[in-house]
């Protein structure tokens, strides 16, 4: 079954869509949620600071450089970071690498007691 190109591909392309379908029963089991993102994002091409793409590299290349903003990449990094973002996360918890997010109540609080501390 290997030897055939389209079958072993084929076989291929079933065993992942089972790992998927497994990892989805589990996300949902355990109330987690999972993204998947298209196999074809050049997330190791793309510069995780300004969005630049960089073209296509030799796997031998590690870490690179951007040609636009100047910032250098190791190239695992720089994929994991655009896989994040990719999936709808921030590369940051809150995008200040806070621990927690300001709940629109907090925000509000806040913005009433700087109000009160001026007119006073």
């Amino acid at each position: 079954m290997v030897k055939n190109r389209k079958l072993s591909r084929a076989i291929s392309d079933l065993g992942w869509r089972q790992f998927q379908t497994l990892l989805e029963g589990k996300a949902e089991k355990y109330g987690r949620d999972l993204r998947v993102i298209s196999r074809w994002e050049p997330t190791s091409q793309i510069c995780s600071s300004c969005g630049f793409k960089g073209g296509k590299l030799d796997l031998s290349i590690r870490e690179w450089e951007c040609l636009n903003c100047g910032s250098k990449h190791d190239r695992d990094e720089n994929a994991a970071i655009n896989i994040l973002v990719a999936g709808g996360q921030s590369e940051t918890k809150n995008g200040h690498g806070g621990k927690h997010k300001t709940t629109a109540k907090v925000a509000a609080a806040c913005e009433m007691s700087t109000h009160r501390g001026a007119t006073a």
